[in-house]
């Protein structure tokens, strides 16, 4: 109790310290490469690996907790998160902040809003003009029924990024989940009329998509994915959106499919290509689908595509290959607990 008291003050207090020697060690290296390939299991032992071979205390247990924090271990990633600001020996840099971060999404996902806030608190103290810290302390207090503080927080970051569309769609989506519908379709609204103008085709196409003006989102939409400049992604996973806001799977499909005959080497696109095709009741091409993807190896992408291949499997009636799917996936991603439990509804078939 007391190391975890000292350690909370030293969150607190985190301009008195910072992360120290930058020779990590091979450990800690191996596991940040495993954190970049999304080995989380692999990760988590190099970091113990690392700890136990006395190699940079606070970058093993940072790296430690970051892996556990996207194994949904939410406890032990914030008691690594905690080690990690207590051996803090040098100046506060970046590091020591975008760890503070890590911790307080980690109380976040625990449901200690308070402890979360108080982070964010600490963090705006010295950077009071970070915008994404008034933003997530804006949730957190939404979070705690605090909606005029959360308000204040959400009209700061707006402000702080006038310009930046996505951090008024992140407000409304966070003011919409927790019931607060109007004001937040006001704010979209409101940007949409005072900054049209100065809105690109995609910016236009997602808030009105928000908005729930579909066809005026396509029409948007459209016009950006022809555009020389335009990253074309983001703007063919929104159209298909579009098309599969209303059901209608063979517009959302034929977007996915002229994309990918010009870029195959989306495994983003192809994962929702494959979810379409099975909401349309066509197994086997949904199977094709995830396979292409992740024939591409797209790390960040490869547990949704296995998992969703399982599913297809299942909606082919192939209960057998599912299950054996599934336990190649459990040991890949043995934190996945509704993965567990689809499992064993596989094993009764």
């Amino acid at each position: 109790m007391k190391y975890r008291f000292v350690a909370a003050v030293l969150v607190l207090s985190a301009v008195l310290t910072g992360c120290g020697s930058l020779a990590a060690g091979r450990n800690v290296n191996s596991g940040f490469a495993h954190i970049d390939n999304c080995e989380y299991s692999e990760a988590i032992e190099s970091f113990s690996t690392a700890l136990e071979s006395g190699e940079d205390e606070c970058l093993a247990h940072r790296g430690k907790g970051i892996a556990y924090l996207h194994s949904y271990n939410y406890e032990q990633a914030a008691e690594e998160l905690l080690a990690s600001l207590a051996a803090d020996e040098g100046i506060v840099d970046d590091m020591d902040f975008d760890t503070n971060y890590y911790l307080a999404e980690a109380y976040m996902k625990l449901g200690e809003f308070n402890k979360s806030k108080e982070i964010y608190d600490a963090i705006l103290d010295l950077r009071g003009k970070d915008a994404d810290a008034h933003y997530l302390r804006g949730v957190c207090q939404l979070a705690a029924n605090d909606h005029d503080s959360a308000y204040k927080d959400f009209s700061k970051a707006i402000s702080l990024k006038a310009k930046d569309y996505s951090m008024r769609i992140k407000v409304y989506e966070a003011l919409a989940k927790y019931g607060y519908e109007d004001e937040a379709r006001n704010i979209l609204q409101t940007a949409f009329d005072s900054g049209n103008q100065n809105m690109s085709n995609y910016e236009k196409g997602q808030i009105s998509f928000y908005l729930g003006n579909n066809a005026d989102a396509q029409n948007y939409l459209e016009a950006a994915r022809s555009e020389r400049d335009q990253d074309k992604e983001p703007v063919v996973l929104l159209l298909g959106a579009t098309g599969e806001k209303q059901g209608d799977y063979n517009y959302a499909i034929s977007v996915y499919k002229t994309y990918l005959s010009e870029n195959p080497t989306s495994a983003r696109v192809y994962n929702q290509l494959g979810m379409c095709q099975i909401r349309q009741g066509d197994p086997d091409g949904a199977i094709s689908s995830f396979e292409a993807g992740l024939a591409i190896d797209d790390r960040a992408m490869k547990q949704a595509l296995m998992l969703n291949e399982i599913t297809a499997y299942e909606h082919k009636g192939e209960f057998q290959v599912a299950a054996s799917m599934m336990e190649e996936y459990l040991k890949a991603y043995p934190e996945d607990s509704e993965a567990e439990r689809e499992n064993v509804f596989l094993s009764t078939r």
